[in-house]
């Protein structure tokens, strides 16, 4: 048997215009009150879960979604370059990647025909 509450938690993930019925019709399918539902989907711990269900089924959306945004970035759009420069400083603190003990260079980032670059790896091995 399927615990309800696992079945609230995914059926609260989901986008409204893809569940297929109603809080009404679900209560009765699992025999409950519509307060009980409203209850267990307003506690912390599930609203958790919520959105950790959530944010697995956006994840596999992602790459899409990034690719349009870097289209829309290279084309000029100011917004769009802001919120992809954001999203790529945050992903790379929250990555940590090292090489040897020392922090790989900056990536390249060409952005309308310009290219922005960390040189600073570059002037300290000619110092060396």
């Amino acid at each position: 048997m399927v615990d309800w509450v696992e079945e609230m938690i995914i059926r609260e993930a989901t986008p409204k215009t893809q569940r297929t019925e109603t809080v009404e019709e679900f209560c009765k399918l699992h025999g409950i009150s519509e307060a009980t539902y409203y209850n267990h989907s307003s506690k912390e711990e599930n609203q958790k879960k919520v959105v950790k269900v959530a944010v697995t089924l956006v994840k596999k959306s992602l790459p899409e979604v990034l690719e349009k945004l870097r289209e829309k970035a290279e084309s000029g759009d100011m917004k769009a370059v802001d919120m992809f420069l954001n999203y790529v400083a945050e992903l790379s603190k929250n990555l940590d990647i090292k090489s040897d003990g020392k922090a790989l260079p900056t990536p390249i980032v060409p952005l309308n025909n310009v290219i922005l670059t960390d040189n600073s790896n570059e002037q300290n091995n000619s110092s060396e």
